[in-house]
C-alpha cells in the first residue's frame, strides 16, 4: 500500500477559523413537548399491545386502557423516542446532511411541559470546492543518477553481508556481540543480558561507539548514564563480508553486473515516478484544504487511525508512532472527504474502459479476461471502487496546473 506523507497543516490552526458549515460535529438543542408525546401514546400503546402478555387476554386484545395502566412508564419512554426520532429526520432532511454516524444524545432534560435533548450528528462537512484551474502545484521531478544506483546495489550488498569472526580490535562497521549489565547508582548489578551491537558512526549511541571502537574481545566497556552504569563485556567480534558486483548480480538473477545496473536504474526510475506521483497528488489536496478548510469527522478519523498504525508499525521509530499515525489519518480522511466531494459534483464515474487502462497500468497481462472473470463473480462493483479515487485524482490533475520542478 502507499503512503502518503504526513498532514501538512495544523489542525487546531485551521479549526479556529472553520465557518459553522464547515464543521462535521452539530449540536442541536430538540424539544419534545409533553402534548407531542400525548398525541403518540395511544398508537404506541397499540404497537405495544401487540406483544405483551395480559392475563386473560390473547396477544394484542387487551384493552387499551389496561395495557397504558400496566405499561405507562414504557409508553412514554417509546413515544417520547418516537417523538424525538421524528423531529431528528426532520432536522436531517432539511438540512440536507449526509450522516457519519447515528446521531447521539449528548444530554437530555425535562421540566412541567417538555422533554429537553441535546443531540449531536456527525456528518460531512459541507464545504465548496475552490477554483481546481486557479491551482498550481510543484510536481518534483527526480533523475536517476549513477550514484543512486550505486546506493541501491550498496542496499543489496549490505542485505547479503556475511559475518565473520575476528580476532582483532573493534572496527567501524563491526558487529559486536557483548554481555550487558546495569548496575544503578547504589551498585547493584542487574541480571546479564546479551547485546547485538552494530558499531556504526551516526546510528549508535556516540559514548558507546567512541567507547568500544579499538577494544578487543574479552575488554569491558562503561558508561555512565542518568541514574547508573551501563557495562559492556565484549565477547565476540564479526566483521560484514560483502559480496563483490558480480555476485551480487548473480544473487539478483542477472546475468552480468551490466544488466543489473541497467535493471535497477529502470526500476528506479519507476519508483522515482510513483513517488512523485503521490507527493503530487497528496500537494494538490493539502493547496484545496488551504483554501477551503473543513473539519475532518472525528469518527472517519478513529477508523482510517486503526488500520494505519498497523501499516506505520515497523517503519517509523516507536515513540513516533502514535502522533504519525493520528496525523497521517486526519490527511486520509480530509482526501477522503474532498474527493467524495470531487465525485458527486463532477460526475465522476468509472467505466470498464477505465478499468481495462487501470488494471493495464497495474502490470494485469489480460486486462479483459479479468474484468470478465470479475463480472462473473459479481465483482464488478468492487473494481469501480478501487478505480474510482484513482479517476478522482486523473480529474485533478487533468484540471489544475503542474509546474515540473527537477531535483537532484
Amino acid at each position: 500500500m502507499k503512503t502518503r506523507p504526513l498532514f501538512l497543516f495544523n489542525l487546531s490552526t485551521v479549526k479556529s477559523r472553520l465557518m459553522e458549515e464547515r464543521k462535521s460535529v452539530k449540536e442541536v438543542k430538540i424539544t419534545v413537548s409533553k402534548e407531542e408525546v400525548e398525541k403518540l401514546v395511544d398508537e404506541v400503546a397499540l404497537r405495544i399491545s401487540k406483544n405483551v402478555r395480559v392475563q386473560g387476554f390473547r396477544p394484542g386484545k387487551a384493552p387499551i386502557s389496561m395495557v397504558k395502566s400496566m405499561y405507562m412508564d414504557r409508553i412514554i419512554e417509546e413515544a417520547v423516542n418516537e417523538a424525538l426520532n421524528r423531529k431528528v429526520g426532520e432536522i436531517i432532511e432539511e438540512k440536507g446532511w449526509k450522516l457519519i454516524t447515528n446521531p447521539r444524545i449528548k444530554a437530555q432534560d425535562q421540566n412541567d411541559s417538555a422533554y429537553e435533548f441535546t443531540v449531536e450528528f456527525e456528518i460531512i462537512p459541507e464545504f465548496e470546492l475552490p477554483d481546481l484551474t486557479s491551482i498550481t502545484v510543484k510536481k518534483r521531478i527526480k533523475r536517476v543518477t549513477d550514484s543512486d544506483v550505486e546506493e541501491r546495489i550498496n542496499l543489496y550488498k549490505e542485505e547479503n553481508a556475511q559475518l565473520k569472526a575476528v580476532d582483532r580490535e573493534v572496527r567501524e562497521g563491526d558487529l559486536v556481540v557483548a554481555q550487558y549489565i546495569f548496575r544503578d547508582k547504589e551498585g547493584n548489578e542487574g541480571k546479564p543480558k546479551r547485546a547485538r551491537i552494530v558499531v556504526k558512526s551516526g546510528d549508535l549511541d556516540e559514548d558507546l561507539y567512541n567507547a568500544i571502537i579499538g577494544k578487543k574481545a574479552g575488554e569491558r566497556v562503561e558508561i555512565p548514564v542518568e541514574d547508573g552504569t551501563e557495562i559492556y563485556i565484549i565477547q565476540n567480534i564479526y566483521e560484514k563480508v560483502y559480496p563483490d558486483d558480480q555476485e551480487i548480480a548473480e544473487l539478483l538473477g542477472y546475468t552480468s553486473v551490466g544488466e543489473m545496473r541497467e535493471k535497477i536504474r529502470e526500476k528506479l526510475i519507476e519508483e522515482f515516478s510513483e513517488r512523485a506521483e503521490i507527493e503530487l497528488e497528496n500537494s494538490i489536496i493539502n493547496e484545496i484544504y488551504r483554501l477551503s478548510p473543513f473539519d475532518p469527522p472525528p469518527s472517519l478519523v478513529a477508523k482510517i487511525y486503526v488500520d494505519i498504525k498497523d501499516e506505520l508499525s515497523g517503519k517509523v521509530p516507536p515513540q513516533e508512532l502514535e502522533q504519525s499515525a493520528q496525523n497521517l489519518a486526519v490527511f486520509r480522511a480530509i482526501t477522503e472527504i474532498i474527493l467524495l466531494k470531487l465525485i458527486e459534483e463532477r460526475n465522476i464515474d468509472v467505466s470498464e474502459e477505465d478499468i481495462i487502462k487501470y488494471l493495464k497500468e497495474d502490470g494485469q497481462q489480460n486486462p479483459e479476461a479479468f474484468l470478465n472473470e470479475a463480472k462473473k463473480r459479481g465483482r464488478l462493483d468492487e473494481l469501480k471502487s478501487r478505480y474510482l479515487a484513482r479517476k478522482a485524482f486523473d480529474y485533478l490533475k487533468n484540471t489544475v496546473k503542474i509546474e515540473p520542478e527537477f531535483v537532484e
